[in-house]
């Protein structure tokens, strides 16, 4: 029986074939040879399978290396045990063996490599099919070792390489983590980094790429290197006032740094420069005669930083993880949380103003000697560490060095010299003894959908390589028109269809004449009646680089999804909404209603009640109803009615729509307001005013 798990992932990995724009790096002319059937080393035949580049059948022995993204630090459950190693020695540059066991390693059993693993099969060979190298922390030096320390005749190798080069650890533990320094350090060490990105990384992984060649099979193995993805969304300022850092509950003041968009565009750009210096040595690689396997690169970036809501600062987001509200999240966070939340006493509540530092925080009368002496501490541990970190970071090698490349001649050449490493390299521990143990060291990794997004565009860049080598078209996921009624979901969401019938086609038409022009995967919504029982939206969004728009098309999807859903069993025309997914992705319509309050189930029929009493020179009027009046406050629909039945003498009209209809027994609004005397039998007990708007009432009690 196939798996739901495995589902999915197939699904994602068509998804992945069928929109990412692949990377394929220029292919070496093979010399055309006969074949001699005596030779030992001989291919068999094709068998018919064999044409399927998705029939992974051929891949005996593979290996995953690289850092903590391929070792998946967690995401699952931690492979191995602290006191039972799984021991994998490693000869590191010093020329000794080094345990690098599973624990050690911080490897977790849902690493995108794992998921793959999980989906080859048989073909693998029992003993030694599957090497499993990756190591959190390693940079590329130790990565090049991996590498070299592989058993040969490998038919695919897969791993990311790079980010620890440029201290990506160390910056996001210093800037975000435990962000009390001074902000010029933090971002002087990060554009040295995003600067240095373009001399190391490239090489970096060159030389991995060539310390492979000796361990790959054949001309037809495959390596494909993976990407890293933008960590934050940056479109609203909802993480400046969050705390982000491991210490929130210090009284640290004003030396905590916001996690601004500004900053948060800074760390997106440096894993940007990282990928590009990647996919250009890939490129490089696969250009290069020497190599003698098939190269690719994998970029899933596009996917979370464009798809799903995948980021960190989503503003979808609440602050928890995991949050339901953010249920495609794809990285490790720690809860983040507005300052004002844990305001939960006055002492609590003085030490946690923003804008008072140390000093003042010392001198405030509420605090105890022994709270007091506590801050001393703490301030003291906090000037140390600043000053350590300034020190570290700007005698890093990501800072100082002249030539950043000397760090890749020593790290891959043993001869040369050793430059300066990371800020707190061999330094003192600047996180008040509390290390980086892997519930703080994930954070910033992807989680488990993470991995499955990693290991969907591996399998797809593997899958189009292998067609390259079949000679065959790659495999796409052909995706088809898709058409979804909320209301077939579980949704209790509903809105007049009468009503959006009324508004579609001015829709379209608003959207042909206000669309952004010349802009690719744009995205117009409109709301309609908003802070009524009727709020919806109209969307229309485009996908696959379209920058276009069809009226025609626009009107007729918004027909269908307005007029095929919630047909049966439907006497008032309700509609639940829906989605309408065109042309393979290019164009999607959707109609959403906001409402998340109304009487359910929906009602078959309109239903009010109404009551008139003779006030000597007015008639006082209440009426409450629901199905109708649902949308115009009363003054499209009953207005016009009560001032056709008796003329203009309505006064203290006051109209509201519920919050919640089911305290106000099932009704959805109230109208109060005032007419003429005796009015009551000639245009409400006979209910011709709400039968006019559309509504009903049982007669209408009362002695007006």
């Amino acid at each position: 029986m196939i798996s739901q798990p495995f589902l999915g992932l197939l699904a994602l990995v068509g998804m992945a074939n069928g929109h990412t724009p692949h990377v394929h790096m220029p292919q070496r002319a093979e010399p055309s040879t006969a074949t001699n059937a005596s030779s030992p080393s001989a291919s068999p035949p094709l068998l018919k399978r064999d044409s399927d580049p998705s029939d992974m059948s051929w891949i005996k022995r593979w290996a995953a290396i690289g850092d903590s993204y391929t070792a998946g630090i967690g995401a699952g459950r931690p492979l191995g045990h602290r006191i039972t190693a799984d021991e994998v020695a490693i000869r590191v540059p010093d020329g000794l063996d080094e345990v690098r066991d599973n624990w050690k390693c911080s490897r977790y059993d849902q690493a995108y490599p794992k998921v793959i693993e999980a989906q080859f099969g048989y073909h693998i060979e029992k003993d030694g099919g599957f090497q499993y190298l990756a190591c959190s922390g390693d940079r590329s030096e130790q990565i090049y070792q991996q590498a070299t320390n592989l058993k040969g005749d490998l038919d695919f190798v897969t791993f990311t390489a790079g980010g620890n080069d440029l201290c990506l650890a160390g910056i996001i533990k210093d800037c975000i983590m435990v962000p009390y320094f001074k902000t010029s350090a933090c971002n002087t060490v990060i554009a040295k980094a995003q600067e240095n990105a373009k001399n190391m990384i490239k090489d970096n992984v060159k030389q991995i790429l060539t310390a492979l060649n000796d361990k790959m099979k054949s001309k037809d193995s495959i390596v494909v290197v993976n990407g890293y993805a933008q960590f934050f969304d940056a479109t609203l300022d909802n993480c400046d006032h969050q705390s982000w850092d491991v210490f929130w509950y210090l009284p640290l003041g004003a030396s905590y740094q916001a996690l601004t968009i500004s900053r948060r565009n800074t760390f997106n750009q440096l894993v940007l420069d990282i990928n590009k210096a990647i996919r250009e040595a890939v490129n490089d690689a696969a250009a290069d005669s020497n190599i003698k396997y098939r190269v690719g690169y994998s970029e899933w970036d596009r996917w979370v930083s464009e798809e799903v809501d995948a980021q960190m600062c989503s503003p979808s987001s609440n602050g928890d993880y995991p949050d339901k509200n953010q249920p495609d999240m794809h990285f490790i966070k720690p809860d983040t949380h507005p300052w004002f939340g844990w305001q939960t006493d006055v002492e609590r509540s003085e030490l946690r103003k923003r804008d008072m530092d140390l000093d003042e925080m010392l001198s405030s009368p509420r605090l105890s000697a022994s709270q007091k002496r506590h801050i001393k501490r703490v301030k003291a541990a906090m000037e140390a560490r600043e000053s350590a970190i300034e020190r570290d970071l700007y005698d890093s090698v990501l800072y100082k060095s002249a030539n950043p490349r000397a760090a890749v001649i020593h790290k891959l050449d043993r001869r040369a010299p050793k430059p300066p490493g990371c800020p707190g390299d061999g330094g003192s521990d600047m996180t008040f003894g509390l290390g980086m143990p892997d519930h703080i060291g994930q954070n910033f990794h992807p989680n488990e959908a993470g991995h499955v997004t990693i290991a969907s565009f591996a399998l797809a860049e593997l899958m189009d390589l292998r067609s390259i080598i079949l000679g065959v078209n790659s495999p796409s996921c052909a995706i088809k028109d898709e058409f979804t009624c909320f209301s077939g979901t579980g949704s209790k969401f509903y809105v007049s269809g009468n009503r959006t019938n009324e508004l579609y086609e001015d829709f379209c038409k608003e959207v042909e004449d206000k669309r952004p022009k010349n802009t690719i995967n744009w995205n117009y919504p409109k709301s309609y009646d908003e802070g009524t029982p009727e709020e919806f939206d109209f969307v229309v969004t485009t996908g696959n680089d379209v920058a276009s728009f069809d009226k025609d098309q626009c009107v007729e999807s918004f027909k269908k999804l307005i007029n095929s859903c919630d047909t049966k069993d439907n006497p008032m025309n309700w509609k639940g909404g829906g989605r309408y997914i065109r042309n393979e992705g290019d164009y999607k319509y959707e109609l959403n209603p906001r409402r998340n309050n109304r009487v359910w189930p929906w009602p078959k029929n309109p239903y009010g009640r109404c009551e008139g009493w003779y006030k000597v020179f007015f008639g006082q009027y209440t009426i409450e109803g629901t199905g109708f009046a649902s949308f115009d406050y009363g003054q499209k629909s009953m207005r016009p009615n009560m001032d056709s039945c008796y003329g203009l003498g309505t006064t203290a009209w006051k109209f509201n729509y519920h919050d919640n209809p089911g305290d106000h027994n099932g009704y959805e609004w109230k109208a109060t307001f005032n007419t003429p005397i005796w009015v009551r039998a000639r245009c409400f007990k006979n209910n011709k005013v709400v039968k006019a708007a559309g509504g009903w009432t049982d007669g209408c009690k009362g002695n007006d």
